[in-house]
């Protein structure tokens, strides 16, 4: 028996890929295992977007070779550390490259040291990881050219999957449970923009919505620059779109975004929200929000944290800027010192946590929807599951301690409890 497991690192991106790769090696005859200690060849799907992220896929590789395990070293950090992988890691079986996993198998099994990254395509399968929900990629690569960002140079520029291929891979996994698909690309609202597609992500929205057995489409990783009123009428009238969008914004002050390269800057935040508080359903709104980039003064961040006490973002994560080499932005002199970006990081955080819990404690009382993820992590005796307005993994969940469910089950529940960023309740 060949036995394999897999470790993602990284984004939801990432674990597509991840899923890819499995699916490539279960047809090959391999049996996917869940513990790499129950495996003979290991594949570390790695991440290599910031700094924090390279140390933790070396570490993981490091871990994973002395245990004598065979293991591959696939996704970003080939694109980004490829030589001295080769170098410094000799006992790496395989390093695979973005875009290459069509062949991962063949030249694992030929004794091959090296796939080149091939940004060309985007990957579809049938295969995932998830009880009811399942990411799809849409488009690979970026062409915005954040300058504090290297996915151009990891992952290349936009390249979209054709409307067909991404609704066919829809109906497929709404075929084996999915109850949920959840669109991700590194630039989802420009999806369509190389291939010459008008309102291209509206349009493939109205048609994923067809497919009968999908009864939830989320969108992710929207541009504040790229949000449409087109797209907003899509989240607020197609009732299989989940009223909810993750538009990362990561600043509102026009001099940082200046200097972050970031396309529209200021006007294109503020116009974005415009679009979505003006809509008739209530849209949730998820982003992400960096500080200590250079140019972000006491004045900056203030203005930053007043637009988050105004109370429009409902989910938020805040980072702080790491200076990555290869980076515009690395070049800079003026960049705030760790310890400010830290406790500015914390007074962002802070305040995000107080208006959850005070937003969340609304819904006490309230009956809503819920998609079914099976057991609470921590024990058998609690079922865990999301409500339309919580993405995977990211947004909390709702805590059910009374009643009974299957994953992928979607009952209505009545909300009884509320903390910071969870909801507690009842099946109805």
């Amino acid at each position: 028996m060949k036995r394999f497991a897999l470790v993602s690192l990284g984004c939801p991106k990432n674990l597509v890929d991840s899923e890819y790769i499995c699916e490539r090696f279960m047809e090959a005859g391999y049996t996917l295992v869940q513990e790499s200690r129950d495996a003979d060849l290991v594949v570390v799907n790695t991440c290599s977007f910031l700094t924090s992220a390279v140390q933790e896929s070396i570490e993981v590789l490091l871990e994973v070779a002395g245990s004598g395990k065979k293991v591959i070293c696939a996704g970003c950090l080939v694109s980004r550390y490829r030589e001295d992988i080769l170098k410094e890691l000799p006992e790496v079986s395989l390093c695979a490259g973005p875009g290459s996993y069509d062949r991962i198998v063949q030249a694992y099994e030929a004794g091959e040291k090296y796939i080149e990254p091939a940004f060309s395509s985007v990957v579809s399968r049938s295969f995932f990881s998830g009880t009811a929900s399942a990411y799809v990629k849409v488009s690979e690569g970026c062409s915005n050219h954040c300058h504090y960002c290297l996915i151009p140079s990891i992952r290349g520029r936009l390249i979209s999957k054709v409307p067909e291929d991404i609704v066919e891979e829809c109906r497929t996994l709404a075929g084996r449970g999915a109850r949920e698909v959840v669109l991700v690309a590194q630039d989802l609202g420009s999806y369509g923009r190389d291939i010459a597609l008008k309102d291209g992500l509206v349009r493939l929205v109205e048609k994923i919505a067809t497919i009968d057995d999908l009864e939830w489409i989320r969108i992710m990783y929207v541009h504040p620059a790229s949000l449409t009123r087109c797209l907003v009428q899509q989240i607020e009238e197609n009732p299989k779109v989940c009223p909810y969008i993750d538009l990362p914004i990561q600043h509102i002050s026009e001099p940082v975004l200046k200097a972050m390269g970031r396309r529209g800057g200021a006007m294109a935040v503020r116009r974005a929200f415009e679009l979505i508080m003006g809509s008739s359903r209530e849209i949730w709104v998820r982003t992400s929000l960096m500080v200590g980039h250079p140019g972000e003064d006491e004045k900056a961040f203030t203005e930053l944290e007043d637009f988050v006490a105004k109370g429009y973002i409902h989910h938020l994560g805040a980072f702080v800027y790491s200076p990555e080499p290869g980076t515009k932005s690395a070049t800079r002199q003026d960049i705030p010192d760790r310890r400010t970006a830290l406790q500015r990081r914390r007074r962002i955080m802070t305040l995000q946590q107080r208006l959850s819990k005070k937003r969340l404690h609304k819904i006490k009382g309230n009956r809503i929807q819920v998609l079914i993820e099976g057991y609470h992590p921590e024990t058998e005796l609690l079922l865990r599951g999301r409500a339309p307005f919580q993405a995977p993994q990211i947004d909390g969940m709702v805590v059910i301690n009374d009643g009974g469910a299957d994953a992928g089950d979607m009952p209505e529940v009545d909300i009884t409890g509320s903390w910071e960023y969870d909801l507690v309740g009842r099946i109805a």
